[in-house]
């Protein structure tokens, strides 16, 4: 991607105005697709069991995804994290109110049957804390998956799991001349492809980045924001 990120899925969400807008449907379905983990994190941080996580997490992409909110993800700044976020709380309260009157009237609310809930338990983090930490997380995922995927159709697919560890930028001499040995590399060619993919890596990190938001300079305030989510 261009360092000016022309039309991210985020941007095109933004721009839709029609319920019936496919493409904007489609691009907001991949985002939430991605970000689902972070939504879990929150859910369960918020009180709610692993099943009623799930089951409010699939209630809120059902109405998420018709585009009801669009007008209100204006208001977010362009970041599809923070409009994710509050959006999903508004929604949370919405169902709380009708549960209550469910009990109230003697009715019941049906929980639908789902996977095993994944999501680490963040126990120390306050719910919004979960989800930035969990966002930033599937972020990495999904970045790790982009770049794992290029090398694979290059067949470097060992490269990838020889080298993934090394991303972060720690250097040992000792693991890298083992590691040059394994690929069947030089220690000088090693090292030269390694920083290629650490180079390849941020690109894909800032682009990744730049999918969820309207705006290409809020980048770098939004890496920041994730890396201190992460250390938090």
């Amino acid at each position: 991607m261009s360092a000016g990120f022309h039309t991210t899925r985020w941007t095109l969400v933004l721009a839709a105005v029609q319920p019936d807008d496919a493409s904007a449907r489609r691009a907001l379905g991949e985002l939430c697709q991605v970000y689902r983990g972070p939504l879990l994190a929150h859910a369960k941080r918020r009180g709610l069991n692993a099943i009623d996580a799930e089951d409010a997490v699939q209630g809120f992409y059902e109405r998420l995804l018709r585009l009801e909110s669009l007008g209100a993800a204006r208001q977010e700044r362009g970041r599809f994290r923070s409009f994710l976020l509050g959006s999903f709380n508004h929604y949370l309260a919405d169902r709380r109110d009708y549960e209550r009157a469910a009990k109230r009237g003697g009715g019941m609310v049906a929980s639908v049957d789902s996977a095993e809930f994944a999501i680490e338990d963040f126990a120390a983090e306050t719910p919004d804390a979960a989800f930035d930490k969990a966002w930033a997380l599937a972020l990495l995922d999904a970045v790790l998956a982009r770049l794992q995927g290029e090398l694979a159709d290059a067949g470097k697919a060992a490269w990838f799991e020889a080298l993934s560890p090394l991303l972060g930028g720690k250097d040992d001499a000792v693991s890298q001349a083992k590691l040059a040995v394994q690929l069947g590399l030089s220690e000088t060619a090693f090292r030269v492809a390694l920083h290629r993919l650490r180079k390849r890596y941020k690109e894909l990190l800032r682009a990744e980045v730049a999918e969820t938001l309207a705006k290409p300079e809020q980048v770098d305030d939004e890496l920041r924001h994730l890396i201190a989510a992460l250390r938090g």
